[in-house]
């Protein structure tokens, strides 16, 4: 659940997440970036693996760009694991908002006709797709990390979808090949049952309107004349 700071300041209610053992959420800080690299340094050099914390850092380097130009508020990454329980993974949450308060129907649409969009598996009201983030409006652009980028975008109730929050998932996928594929697609379906579980605290009917893009109950779908 955030806290009453993110919803002054970045207009997302609170919400609620399920997280497996040995996840935790943590504000995003400079602090919070130190300390996580601090104590991944340390495991992967527990275990004898000064490849993957090279690689860590340097993904970790790309998600800060990213954050420095977009409305990310929270991380989501393992504490309190052993070093070969660390996945190379970590998820930003964000808040996207539509340019002059327009509605976000035509980014959506956009990543449904160019980035193979889909809703979500047992999620309808979460929009997913992979690979390099679509442009978003207002700074939402996170810079392409190398690897494997998962994008979910849901409405924020009572804003007639003009924001969304935004969970970008970072899948590391190291150069000398170390992860198997079934690793990365272990981690894949880790991180949809993750986002899967996002619900607001309070949930509110977003009221019907005649907008072509409006899917049910307030659903962010592609628009039909969106250019």
């Amino acid at each position: 659940m955030n806290d009453l700071r993110v919803e002054l300041q970045y207009g997302i209610p609170p919400f609620r997440m399920a997280l497996p053992p040995g996840w935790r959420r943590r504000a995003a800080s400079s602090e919070t970036e130190k300390a996580d690299l601090a104590r991944a340094s340390q495991l992967f050099r527990q275990a004898g693996r000064p490849d993957l914390e090279a690689q860590y850092r340097a993904m970790m380097a790309r998600v800060r760009q990213g954050m420095a130009r977009s409305k990310v508020f929270a991380l989501y990454r393992q504490e309190e694991v052993e070093a070969d329980e660390l996945l190379p993974m970590s998820i930003t949450a964000s808040a996207v908002e539509g340019e002059d308060g327009a509605n976000l129907d035509g980014w959506i649409s956009d990543a449904f006709r160019t980035r193979g969009a889909d809703f979500l598996e047992d999620a309808k009201h979460i929009v997913r797709w992979e690979g390099e983030a679509a442009r978003a409006p207002r700074g939402a652009d996170i810079d392409k990390i190398p690897g494997r980028t998962i994008m979910y975008a849901l409405p924020v109730p009572e804003t007639n979808r003009t924001r969304a929050l935004v969970f970008t998932t970072t899948i590391l996928t190291p150069d000398s090949a170390a992860i198997s594929d079934d690793a990365i697609r272990g981690m894949t379906v880790l991180s949809d049952l993750m986002i899967s579980t996002v619900a607001w605290e309070q949930a509110v009917a977003e009221p019907a309107t005649p907008d072509a893009g409006a899917g049910p109950d307030g659903e962010l779908s592609p628009s039909t004349d969106a250019r």
